[in-house]
Protein backbone atom coordinates (compact mmCIF):
# COMPACT_ATOMS: atom_id res chain seq x y z
CA UNK A 1 0.00 0.00 0.00
CA UNK A 2 1.29 3.48 -0.83
CA UNK A 3 0.97 5.72 2.21
CA UNK A 4 0.92 9.50 2.42
CA UNK A 5 4.58 9.64 3.45
CA UNK A 6 5.61 7.52 0.45
CA UNK A 7 3.84 9.80 -2.02
CA UNK A 8 5.51 12.85 -0.50
CA UNK A 9 8.87 11.09 -0.79
CA UNK A 10 8.22 10.48 -4.48
CA UNK A 11 7.56 14.19 -5.02
CA UNK A 12 10.61 15.14 -2.97
CA UNK A 13 12.87 12.77 -4.91
CA UNK A 14 11.60 14.14 -8.22
CA UNK A 15 12.17 17.72 -7.12
CA UNK A 16 15.71 17.03 -5.83
CA UNK A 17 16.74 15.26 -9.03
CA UNK A 18 15.29 17.99 -11.22
CA UNK A 19 16.95 20.69 -9.13
CA UNK A 20 20.30 18.98 -9.50
CA UNK A 21 19.86 18.56 -13.25
CA UNK A 22 18.57 22.09 -13.74
CA UNK A 23 15.21 21.05 -15.14
CA UNK A 24 13.02 22.50 -12.37
CA UNK A 25 11.70 25.99 -13.01
CA UNK A 26 8.77 27.12 -10.92
CA UNK A 27 8.56 30.46 -12.70
CA UNK A 28 7.19 28.72 -15.76
CA UNK A 29 4.01 27.58 -13.98
CA UNK A 30 0.62 29.01 -14.91
CA UNK A 31 -0.25 32.28 -13.21
CA UNK A 32 -3.78 31.18 -12.31
CA UNK A 33 -4.62 29.23 -9.16
CA UNK A 34 -5.12 25.89 -10.88
CA UNK A 35 -3.34 23.68 -13.35
CA UNK A 36 -5.51 21.99 -15.96
CA UNK A 37 -5.09 19.04 -18.29
CA UNK A 38 -7.53 17.67 -20.86
CA UNK A 39 -9.34 14.35 -21.07
CA UNK A 40 -10.84 13.16 -24.38
CA UNK A 41 -12.89 9.99 -23.84
CA UNK A 42 -16.15 8.55 -25.13
CA UNK A 43 -18.94 9.65 -22.80
CA UNK A 44 -21.44 8.53 -25.44
CA UNK A 45 -21.47 5.74 -28.03
CA UNK A 46 -20.36 2.12 -27.88
CA UNK A 47 -17.13 2.89 -25.99
CA UNK A 48 -18.78 4.87 -23.20
CA UNK A 49 -18.80 2.06 -20.62
CA UNK A 50 -15.00 1.93 -20.75
CA UNK A 51 -14.70 5.72 -20.60
CA UNK A 52 -16.80 5.83 -17.44
CA UNK A 53 -14.26 3.61 -15.68
CA UNK A 54 -11.31 5.65 -16.96
CA UNK A 55 -12.86 9.02 -16.06
CA UNK A 56 -13.59 7.80 -12.54
CA UNK A 57 -10.02 6.55 -12.28
CA UNK A 58 -8.81 10.02 -13.32
CA UNK A 59 -11.15 11.61 -10.76
CA UNK A 60 -9.66 9.34 -8.10
CA UNK A 61 -6.14 10.45 -9.00
CA UNK A 62 -7.12 14.14 -8.95
CA UNK A 63 -8.73 13.73 -5.54
CA UNK A 64 -5.54 12.13 -4.24
CA UNK A 65 -3.19 14.63 -5.90
CA UNK A 66 -5.08 17.60 -4.47
CA UNK A 67 -5.23 15.92 -1.06
CA UNK A 68 -1.42 15.90 -1.08
CA UNK A 69 -1.20 19.57 -2.04
CA UNK A 70 -1.87 19.69 -5.77
CA UNK A 71 0.78 20.37 -8.41
CA UNK A 72 3.30 23.19 -8.00
CA UNK A 73 1.22 24.35 -5.03
CA UNK A 74 -1.88 24.75 -7.18
CA UNK A 75 -5.13 22.86 -7.51
CA UNK A 76 -5.05 20.20 -10.20
CA UNK A 77 -8.06 19.58 -12.46
CA UNK A 78 -9.11 17.99 -15.75
CA UNK A 79 -11.55 19.16 -18.39
CA UNK A 80 -13.38 16.26 -20.04
CA UNK A 81 -14.62 16.31 -23.64
CA UNK A 82 -16.71 13.62 -25.32
CA UNK A 83 -15.19 11.83 -28.32
CA UNK A 84 -18.59 10.17 -29.05
CA UNK A 85 -16.75 6.91 -29.91
CA UNK A 86 -15.72 8.05 -33.41
CA UNK A 87 -12.60 9.62 -34.99
CA UNK A 88 -14.26 12.81 -36.25
CA UNK A 89 -15.61 13.68 -32.82
CA UNK A 90 -12.33 12.66 -31.21
CA UNK A 91 -10.50 15.24 -33.33
CA UNK A 92 -13.15 17.83 -32.52
CA UNK A 93 -12.84 17.10 -28.80
CA UNK A 94 -9.06 17.54 -28.69
CA UNK A 95 -9.26 20.66 -30.86
CA UNK A 96 -11.54 22.29 -28.29
CA UNK A 97 -9.21 21.32 -25.47
CA UNK A 98 -6.20 22.73 -27.32
CA UNK A 99 -7.73 25.89 -28.83
CA UNK A 100 -10.25 26.91 -26.18
CA UNK A 101 -8.88 25.43 -22.97
CA UNK A 102 -5.21 25.62 -24.00
CA UNK A 103 -4.22 22.45 -22.16
CA UNK A 104 -0.63 21.17 -22.55
CA UNK A 105 -1.55 17.51 -22.19
CA UNK A 106 -4.54 15.31 -22.99
CA UNK A 107 -5.41 11.85 -21.68
CA UNK A 108 -7.22 9.79 -24.34
CA UNK A 109 -8.71 8.37 -26.48
CA UNK A 110 -10.20 4.85 -26.60
CA UNK A 111 -10.08 2.58 -29.65
CA UNK A 112 -6.92 2.82 -31.70
CA UNK A 113 -8.53 4.57 -34.67
CA UNK A 114 -9.73 7.38 -32.38
CA UNK A 115 -6.40 7.58 -30.58
CA UNK A 116 -4.45 7.77 -33.84
CA UNK A 117 -6.77 10.38 -35.38
CA UNK A 118 -6.59 12.61 -32.32
CA UNK A 119 -2.88 11.91 -31.82
CA UNK A 120 -1.95 13.05 -35.30
CA UNK A 121 -3.64 16.39 -34.67
CA UNK A 122 -2.04 16.76 -31.22
CA UNK A 123 1.44 15.94 -32.51
CA UNK A 124 1.00 18.55 -35.23
CA UNK A 125 0.11 21.09 -32.53
CA UNK A 126 2.84 19.99 -30.12
CA UNK A 127 0.44 18.84 -27.40
CA UNK A 128 1.08 15.68 -25.37
CA UNK A 129 -1.24 12.68 -25.58
CA UNK A 130 -1.29 9.83 -23.04
CA UNK A 131 -3.30 6.87 -24.32
CA UNK A 132 -4.95 4.64 -21.74
CA UNK A 133 -6.50 1.70 -23.61
CA UNK A 134 -5.55 1.69 -27.29
CA UNK A 135 -3.16 -1.08 -28.30
CA UNK A 136 -2.67 -0.93 -32.09
CA UNK A 137 0.96 -1.19 -33.13
CA UNK A 138 0.39 1.83 -35.41
CA UNK A 139 0.19 4.10 -32.35
CA UNK A 140 3.97 3.78 -32.11
CA UNK A 141 4.27 5.87 -35.30
CA UNK A 142 1.94 8.72 -34.34
CA UNK A 143 4.70 11.02 -33.16
CA UNK A 144 6.99 12.18 -30.33
CA UNK A 145 4.17 13.72 -28.27
CA UNK A 146 2.33 10.39 -27.97
CA UNK A 147 2.70 8.15 -24.92
CA UNK A 148 0.82 5.15 -23.57
CA UNK A 149 0.17 3.47 -20.22
CA UNK A 150 -0.81 0.14 -21.83
CA UNK A 151 1.31 -2.25 -23.87
CA UNK A 152 0.75 -2.42 -27.61
CA UNK A 153 -0.33 -5.53 -29.46
CA UNK A 154 3.17 -6.41 -30.60
CA UNK A 155 3.67 -7.59 -27.02
CA UNK A 156 0.35 -9.45 -27.02
CA UNK A 157 1.13 -11.26 -30.28
CA UNK A 158 4.51 -12.39 -28.99
CA UNK A 159 3.21 -13.67 -25.66
CA UNK A 160 0.14 -15.35 -27.20
CA UNK A 161 2.52 -17.55 -29.22
CA UNK A 162 4.63 -18.31 -26.15
CA UNK A 163 1.51 -19.18 -24.16
CA UNK A 164 0.35 -21.57 -26.89
CA UNK A 165 3.76 -23.26 -26.98
CA UNK A 166 3.76 -23.60 -23.21
CA UNK A 167 0.19 -24.94 -23.16
CA UNK A 168 0.47 -27.34 -26.12
CA UNK A 169 3.65 -29.32 -26.47
CA UNK A 170 5.14 -30.53 -29.77
CA UNK A 171 3.47 -27.99 -32.02
CA UNK A 172 4.95 -27.90 -35.49
CA UNK A 173 2.16 -26.65 -37.77
CA UNK A 174 0.35 -23.40 -37.04
CA UNK A 175 -2.63 -21.60 -38.55
CA UNK A 176 -3.22 -17.85 -38.22
CA UNK A 177 -6.46 -16.00 -38.92
CA UNK A 178 -6.60 -12.19 -38.69
CA UNK A 179 -8.79 -9.35 -39.87
CA UNK A 180 -7.56 -7.88 -43.15
CA UNK A 181 -6.51 -4.50 -41.79
CA UNK A 182 -3.30 -2.84 -40.68
CA UNK A 183 -4.24 -3.77 -37.12
CA UNK A 184 -4.82 -7.47 -37.80
CA UNK A 185 -1.97 -7.96 -40.23
CA UNK A 186 0.59 -6.31 -37.95
CA UNK A 187 -0.30 -8.69 -35.10
CA UNK A 188 -0.39 -11.63 -37.51
CA UNK A 189 3.08 -10.86 -38.80
CA UNK A 190 4.48 -10.61 -35.28
CA UNK A 191 2.91 -13.96 -34.37
CA UNK A 192 4.34 -15.52 -37.53
CA UNK A 193 7.84 -14.21 -36.75
CA UNK A 194 7.62 -15.51 -33.18
CA UNK A 195 6.43 -18.95 -34.35
CA UNK A 196 9.29 -19.23 -36.83
CA UNK A 197 11.78 -18.08 -34.21
CA UNK A 198 10.72 -21.09 -32.14
CA UNK A 199 11.12 -23.44 -35.12
CA UNK A 200 7.43 -23.75 -36.02
CA UNK A 201 5.85 -23.54 -39.47
CA UNK A 202 2.85 -21.37 -40.36
CA UNK A 203 0.95 -23.63 -42.79
CA UNK A 204 -1.97 -21.22 -43.24
CA UNK A 205 -2.25 -17.47 -42.86
CA UNK A 206 -5.78 -16.26 -43.56
CA UNK A 207 -6.85 -12.62 -43.75
CA UNK A 208 -10.61 -12.09 -43.60
CA UNK A 209 -12.80 -9.15 -44.55
CA UNK A 210 -14.76 -7.57 -41.70
CA UNK A 211 -18.54 -7.67 -41.24
CA UNK A 212 -19.32 -10.65 -43.46
CA UNK A 213 -22.09 -13.13 -42.71
CA UNK A 214 -20.26 -16.18 -44.06
CA UNK A 215 -16.66 -17.14 -43.29
CA UNK A 216 -16.80 -20.80 -44.31
CA UNK A 217 -14.38 -20.31 -47.22
CA UNK A 218 -11.81 -18.60 -44.99
CA UNK A 219 -12.18 -21.31 -42.34
CA UNK A 220 -11.68 -24.06 -44.91
CA UNK A 221 -8.54 -22.33 -46.15
CA UNK A 222 -7.33 -22.02 -42.54
CA UNK A 223 -7.35 -25.81 -42.14
CA UNK A 224 -5.96 -26.84 -45.55
CA UNK A 225 -2.46 -27.40 -44.17
CA UNK A 226 -3.78 -29.41 -41.20
CA UNK A 227 -2.55 -27.03 -38.49
CA UNK A 228 -2.19 -28.39 -34.97
CA UNK A 229 -3.01 -25.05 -33.37
CA UNK A 230 -4.91 -21.90 -34.39
CA UNK A 231 -4.19 -18.32 -33.42
CA UNK A 232 -6.97 -15.87 -34.28
CA UNK A 233 -7.72 -12.18 -34.01
CA UNK A 234 -11.51 -11.93 -33.92
CA UNK A 235 -14.16 -10.31 -31.77
CA UNK A 236 -17.76 -9.07 -31.69
CA UNK A 237 -20.21 -10.22 -34.33
CA UNK A 238 -17.37 -11.35 -36.61
CA UNK A 239 -16.02 -13.67 -33.94
CA UNK A 240 -19.52 -14.92 -33.19
CA UNK A 241 -20.10 -15.87 -36.83
CA UNK A 242 -16.65 -17.40 -37.29
CA UNK A 243 -16.76 -19.62 -34.21
CA UNK A 244 -20.33 -20.70 -34.89
CA UNK A 245 -19.43 -21.78 -38.40
CA UNK A 246 -16.15 -23.39 -37.29
CA UNK A 247 -18.15 -25.39 -34.74
CA UNK A 248 -20.73 -26.44 -37.33
CA UNK A 249 -17.92 -27.54 -39.65
CA UNK A 250 -16.30 -29.61 -36.89
CA UNK A 251 -13.08 -27.62 -37.04
CA UNK A 252 -12.61 -27.03 -33.33
CA UNK A 253 -12.32 -30.79 -32.78
CA UNK A 254 -9.42 -30.92 -35.23
CA UNK A 255 -7.21 -28.80 -32.99
CA UNK A 256 -8.34 -30.38 -29.70
CA UNK A 257 -8.61 -27.31 -27.45
CA UNK A 258 -5.65 -25.64 -29.12
CA UNK A 259 -7.48 -22.59 -30.48
CA UNK A 260 -6.10 -19.36 -29.01
CA UNK A 261 -7.67 -15.94 -29.42
CA UNK A 262 -6.55 -12.49 -28.35
CA UNK A 263 -8.72 -10.97 -25.61
CA UNK A 264 -11.04 -13.99 -25.17
CA UNK A 265 -13.40 -11.95 -22.97
CA UNK A 266 -14.78 -10.54 -26.22
CA UNK A 267 -16.04 -14.01 -27.18
CA UNK A 268 -18.39 -14.50 -24.23
CA UNK A 269 -21.38 -13.54 -26.37
CA UNK A 270 -20.73 -16.46 -28.71
CA UNK A 271 -22.75 -19.68 -28.60
CA UNK A 272 -21.18 -21.48 -25.59
CA UNK A 273 -20.48 -24.77 -27.36
CA UNK A 274 -18.82 -22.93 -30.26
CA UNK A 275 -16.11 -21.43 -28.04
CA UNK A 276 -15.81 -24.13 -25.38
CA UNK A 277 -12.15 -24.52 -24.48
CA UNK A 278 -10.93 -21.50 -26.47
CA UNK A 279 -8.04 -19.88 -24.61
CA UNK A 280 -6.18 -16.63 -24.78
CA UNK A 281 -4.48 -13.79 -22.97
CA UNK A 282 -5.87 -10.55 -21.60
CA UNK A 283 -4.23 -7.60 -19.92
CA UNK A 284 -3.59 -8.15 -16.23
CA UNK A 285 -3.32 -5.28 -13.79
CA UNK A 286 -1.99 -5.06 -10.28
CA UNK A 287 0.93 -3.95 -8.11
CA UNK A 288 1.68 -3.06 -4.51
CA UNK A 289 -0.10 0.23 -5.17
CA UNK A 290 -3.36 -1.28 -6.41
CA UNK A 291 -4.91 -1.68 -2.96
CA UNK A 292 -4.37 1.97 -2.11
CA UNK A 293 -5.94 2.99 -5.42
CA UNK A 294 -8.87 0.60 -4.95
CA UNK A 295 -9.65 1.88 -1.46
CA UNK A 296 -9.76 5.50 -2.56
CA UNK A 297 -11.72 4.60 -5.70
CA UNK A 298 -14.39 2.78 -3.67
CA UNK A 299 -14.82 5.76 -1.36
CA UNK A 300 -15.46 8.08 -4.29
CA UNK A 301 -17.37 5.65 -6.51
CA UNK A 302 -18.90 2.94 -4.30
CA UNK A 303 -21.28 1.66 -6.99
CA UNK A 304 -18.69 1.33 -9.77
CA UNK A 305 -16.61 -1.84 -10.28
CA UNK A 306 -12.85 -1.41 -10.07
CA UNK A 307 -11.37 -2.32 -13.46
CA UNK A 308 -8.10 -2.19 -15.35
CA UNK A 309 -9.53 0.76 -17.29
CA UNK A 310 -10.00 2.72 -14.06
CA UNK A 311 -6.46 1.86 -12.91
CA UNK A 312 -4.96 3.04 -16.20
CA UNK A 313 -6.90 6.31 -16.08
CA UNK A 314 -5.61 6.82 -12.55
CA UNK A 315 -2.03 6.10 -13.61
CA UNK A 316 -2.16 8.37 -16.65
CA UNK A 317 -3.39 11.24 -14.49
CA UNK A 318 -0.72 10.73 -11.85
CA UNK A 319 2.00 10.57 -14.50
CA UNK A 320 0.74 13.81 -16.05
CA UNK A 321 0.75 15.56 -12.67
CA UNK A 322 4.23 14.31 -11.76
CA UNK A 323 5.65 15.35 -15.14
CA UNK A 324 4.26 18.87 -14.69
CA UNK A 325 5.75 18.94 -11.21
CA UNK A 326 9.14 17.71 -12.39
CA UNK A 327 9.30 20.19 -15.26
CA UNK A 328 7.97 23.04 -13.13
CA UNK A 329 6.05 24.06 -16.22
CA UNK A 330 2.72 23.90 -17.98
CA UNK A 331 4.36 24.12 -21.40
CA UNK A 332 4.06 20.93 -23.45
CA UNK A 333 7.69 20.84 -24.55
CA UNK A 334 8.92 21.13 -20.96
CA UNK A 335 6.56 18.41 -19.76
CA UNK A 336 7.62 16.25 -22.70
CA UNK A 337 11.23 16.24 -21.52
CA UNK A 338 10.19 15.07 -18.06
CA UNK A 339 7.81 12.28 -19.09
CA UNK A 340 10.26 9.42 -19.82
CA UNK A 341 11.91 9.94 -16.44
CA UNK A 342 8.56 10.05 -14.64
CA UNK A 343 7.36 6.90 -16.40
CA UNK A 344 10.53 5.11 -15.31
CA UNK A 345 10.16 6.15 -11.65
CA UNK A 346 6.40 5.86 -11.22
CA UNK A 347 4.93 2.67 -9.77
CA UNK A 348 1.38 2.36 -11.07
CA UNK A 349 -1.86 0.84 -9.88
CA UNK A 350 -2.11 -1.00 -13.20
CA UNK A 351 1.54 -2.14 -13.31
CA UNK A 352 4.60 -1.78 -11.14
CA UNK A 353 6.81 -1.08 -14.16
CA UNK A 354 5.51 1.80 -16.29
CA UNK A 355 8.74 2.61 -18.13
CA UNK A 356 8.50 3.53 -21.81
CA UNK A 357 10.75 3.01 -24.81
CA UNK A 358 12.10 5.67 -27.17
CA UNK A 359 8.68 5.92 -28.86
CA UNK A 360 6.87 6.60 -25.58
CA UNK A 361 5.27 3.15 -25.55
CA UNK A 362 5.28 0.71 -22.63
CA UNK A 363 8.33 -1.55 -22.59
CA UNK A 364 6.42 -4.34 -20.88
CA UNK A 365 2.86 -5.55 -20.36
CA UNK A 366 1.63 -8.32 -18.09
CA UNK A 367 -1.03 -10.73 -19.34
CA UNK A 368 -3.09 -13.44 -17.64
CA UNK A 369 -4.38 -16.55 -19.39
CA UNK A 370 -8.09 -17.34 -19.66
CA UNK A 371 -10.32 -20.11 -21.00
CA UNK A 372 -14.00 -20.15 -21.92
CA UNK A 373 -16.01 -22.83 -20.11
CA UNK A 374 -19.78 -23.16 -20.45
CA UNK A 375 -19.88 -19.74 -22.08
CA UNK A 376 -18.06 -18.03 -19.19
CA UNK A 377 -14.56 -16.65 -19.05
CA UNK A 378 -12.36 -18.19 -16.35
CA UNK A 379 -8.73 -17.80 -15.33
CA UNK A 380 -6.86 -20.68 -16.89
CA UNK A 381 -3.83 -20.70 -14.63
CA UNK A 382 -2.04 -18.42 -12.18
CA UNK A 383 1.08 -18.01 -14.32
CA UNK A 384 1.45 -14.50 -15.72
CA UNK A 385 3.00 -13.60 -19.07
CA UNK A 386 5.22 -10.62 -19.76
CA UNK A 387 7.04 -10.60 -16.45
CA UNK A 388 10.76 -9.83 -16.64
Amino acid sequence: MLFKKEIRLVFLLLIIICFLTGTLNFTLAQEKDEITIGVALAQTGHLSIYADYEIKGIETAIDEINYYGGVLGKSFKAIVKDTESNPESAIDAVKKLVIINKVPLIIGCQASYNTIAAGEYLNDKGVIQISTSSTSISIRDVGPYSFSVVGLDDLLGKYLVRFAIYDSSRIERWGIMVIDSAYGISIGNIMKEEIEAYGGEVVSYVKYEPNKTDYRAELQKLFIGEPQVILSINWGEMGEVQFKQAYEMGLLDKVENRWYSHFPAQLEQCIPEAVEGVKGLDIFYGSSRTENFANRFKKLHPDTPITAYAARGYDACWIAALAIGVSGSTESDDILKALPFVFSLYKGASSADMSVDNDGMQKTQIYASYVIKNGQLERYEEKLWGLK
